[in-house]
């Protein structure tokens, strides 16, 4: 599930929620997360960050220099005015460590939830030719580019998020041609329609939310990828990987990343490539120690904020 982007819509209740959203800048932003998630509805909390006009073309790029949006959804019930306080409380603590926008609170319908967030979603542009196309924008292609249309729903990966950008733009440098690819943690399926669109033979896409498989699933019809992507639903620890991978992406918890060490080993073929997302900063220099000590070669690192990705090789002279 999700890490930061969420968009988790409850299905076992009914009735009004409360949207509480803050601005902050990128060096805060983790933390407002942190406190949102201890009290919104099943962790979920949705960043939206500034998007610059990109130059000569629709769409736009993500921009640093402005605050990004963070907001959660809490149920209008007997607890309501309680988590709204300890939100409030906890926003008052960070604010003497970094300047933190004014919480802003509103209620809506459930009707409305899936719509509240889609007006901070833009056509995205990643890396040298991808572009995250939500599929209620219109988006003219231009030469040369790799379209994902995109409805992430209730599920993890719309490419805002900077663990989700950074698997996309190392993809798109790996010599996907032909590839067969493992997607652990596959969320709304962005890093599987991308990895076919850019070459790979097939996908094998891991997900163990329910409701994730159900907007993955109509994510690779949407995208005609359907055929070359196999959903597996069930925990990427437990569940029998069915073939071998010349490469794996795994956008998961560095503690998920850490256990599953030795199943990717096994399912990684000779020399082949991992990227690993999702880590915190504080937990890049165990996951990497884990992997070295399985025989994996540290090839590339992205860093924005307090998300690391790393691009590994394994290395069969072990």
């Amino acid at each position: 599930m999700e890490l930061r982007e969420t968009t988790s819509k409850p299905s076992a209740q009914r009735g009004r929620w409360l949207e509480l959203s803050v601005e902050a800048m990128a060096e805060a932003v983790d933390a407002v997360v942190d406190l949102f998630s201890r009290y919104s509805y099943q962790g979920g909390v949705a960043v939206s960050h500034a998007v610059a006009p990109a130059p000569d073309q629709e769409g736009g790029t993500i921009d640093e220099t402005k605050p990004a949006r963070v907001a959660a959804y809490l149920p209008l019930d007997e607890f309501a005015d309680q988590r709204v306080e300890a939100i409030r409380q906890g926003l008052w603590h960070l604010e003497q460590i970094q300047p933190i926008g004014e919480l802003h609170i509103r209620v809506i319908a459930e009707e409305d939830w899936a719509e509240s967030w889609k007006q901070f979603f833009p056509v995205l542009h990643i890396g040298k030719h991808i572009v995250i196309r939500p599929s209620w924008q219109d988006y003219t292609p231009q030469s040369g580019e790799i379209v994902i249309d995109l409805d992430p729903g209730m599920a993890f990966g719309t490419g805002l998020h900077p663990t989700t950008r950074h698997c996309l733009e190392l993809l798109e440098d790996l010599p996907l041609q032909g590839a067969i690819l493992l997607d652990a943690g596959a969320g709304s399926g962005i890093l599987s329609i991308a990895a076919i669109k850019l070459g790979a033979q097939a996908v094998d896409a891991v997900e163990l939310d329910p409701v994730a498989i159900d907007v993955l699933k109509a994510n690779l019809l949407r995208n005609n990828v359907a055929s070359a992507v196999t959903v597996h639903q069930g925990d990427i620890l437990s569940l029998p990987l069915p073939q071998r991978y010349s490469c794996i992406v795994a956008n998961i918890f560095a503690r998920v990343l850490i256990e599953a060490a030795p199943r990717f080993r096994r399912a990684l073929m000779p020399s082949g490539l991992m990227i690993l997302s999702g880590i915190i900063t504080e937990a890049r220099d165990d996951v990497v120690q884990r992997y070295r000590h399985l025989g994996f070669t540290v090839r590339d690192q992205r860093q924005e904020g307090d998300w690391v990705t790393l691009l590994l090789q394994r290395n069969d002279d072990l």
